[in-house]
């Protein structure tokens, strides 16, 4: 018979599948969620692994940790992110588990039970707009019942910014994290899911309302204009050998506005897509020649390395200067990849980076984070570790 830590950690699990299975909520790993149990007399926090998928999410893939540690460094001296990572695998019950999620130390110290997470596309929409335009919405849609934290880099940061913030308004049941996603609480797994899908539907109807309704996701197809070019980005991309091609009419529409080729290029919608997709796509006109794509990844390489150059302090090793995303204006996107998983994931990075984008640009502008945030995220010391193995 289950002990009422399996149990609560098999409802956490349930959860997280429906979470991450509406990827207008959660997409492709993004997103995590938690739930506090008690195993030998002791507090336990189980929290998503790293590399794991919220939509298939499985007991084994959901570590957990030893909680009163985690508070040991709560109001202490900084850590680097590598620190956490190091600190967070000691606490863990099995060692041979994966890594805790990076934003471990903000599930431990928000007080529910139950805490989900994730990058919903309306919440993004909103989120990519000025600072005092989103603490506006926020009262007028959800009064005290979302915290409004400002921007601030993943991981041990936003944990501690996260709990003071939180400790602040103990009345909230979320927090909104601008330029980044949505958090939400329960004592239930049920009362935390039901909590963030209605402050999703909350979003949607606000965009609605305000003439900047977002797009629905469309069928994953292509269209003549852009398998024209899939064979030009093959020759000149042999590092990048599949593409996923989406030009569904909608889409393809959408891609046409005059100025997205722009407003896409400013920057992706959460920060963990740069990771991805990297901080822009590369724009080729519908009926572009082989000449003309290679002219234009010229273009995209030398643009790459002076962004490099431009925030790097000296110590980051520069990644490849290859795009993961086409961008045809009228015609749709296209994603680049080495493998047809990662083409197909890049696709649906970019489609949904369209459609934030485009809802945003419809209540006065799309406002991702600057440049130099997009670098920090993009050359982040957990992902450069991982280079220099």
């Amino acid at each position: 018979m289950a002990d009422e830590a399996d149990t609560l950690l098999a409802q956490r699990v349930e959860s997280s599948r429906q979470l991450g299975g509406n990827p207008e909520l959660a997409m492709h790993g993004g997103g995590n969620t938690s739930v506090k149990v008690m195993r030998e007399g002791r507090r336990v926090l189980h929290v998503k692994g790293s590399g794991w998928d919220l939509a298939v999410m499985e007991p084994q893939g959901m570590p957990g940790l030893w909680l009163d540690p985690l508070f040991e460094v709560k109001d202490g001296a900084r850590l680097s992110d590598t620190e956490m990572v190091r600190f967070l695998r000691a606490q863990l019950l099995d060692a041979s588990a994966p890594n805790p999620s990076v934003e471990t130390l903000l599930h431990a110290y928000l007080p529910a039970r139950f805490v989900d997470h994730g990058h919903a596309s309306a919440v993004l929409a909103l989120a990519s707009r000025p600072e005092a335009e989103q603490r506006e919405t926020l009262r007028a849609l959800f009064g005290d019942g979302l915290v409004f934290l400002p921007y601030v880099f993943p991981g041990f940061d936003l944990s501690i910014e996260g709990a003071r913030a939180a400790e602040a308004e103990p009345q909230a049941w979320g927090m909104w994290l601008a330029q980044h996603g949505l958090f939400t609480w329960g004592e239930t797994a049920e009362e935390s899911l039901t909590r963030f899908r209605d402050a999703v539907a909350a979003c949607e109807a606000h965009l609605a309302a305000r003439g900047a309704a977002l797009m629905p996701p469309t069928p994953r197809q292509g269209n003549e204009a852009l398998e024209a070019l899939v064979p030009h980005l093959h020759a000149a991309l042999p590092g990048l050998a599949f593409t996923d091609a989406r030009g569904a009419d909608p889409l393809a529409a959408l891609s046409g506005q005059a100025g997205m080729a722009e407003a896409v290029s400013r920057g992706t919608v959460t920060p963990d897509h740069v990771i991805r997709i990297k901080p822009w796509p590369l724009i080729l006109a519908p009926g572009t020649d082989a000449a003309g794509i290679r002219a234009a990844l010229a273009g995209f390489s030398a643009a790459y390395e002076r962004y490099f150059q431009d925030h790097s302090d000296g110590t980051q090793i520069m990644l490849d200067t290859l795009p993961r995303v086409a961008f045809v204006p009228g015609a749709g996107v296209i994603g680049l990849g080495r493998s047809a998983s990662e083409a197909s994931i890049n696709a649906d990075l970019a489609e949904q980076n369209l459609r934030v984008a485009a809802s945003a640009e419809a209540l006065g502008g799309y406002q991702p984070l600057p440049r130099p945030e997009q670098f920090l995220i993009e050359y982040w010391e957990l992902e450069q570790a991982k280079l220099r193995k």
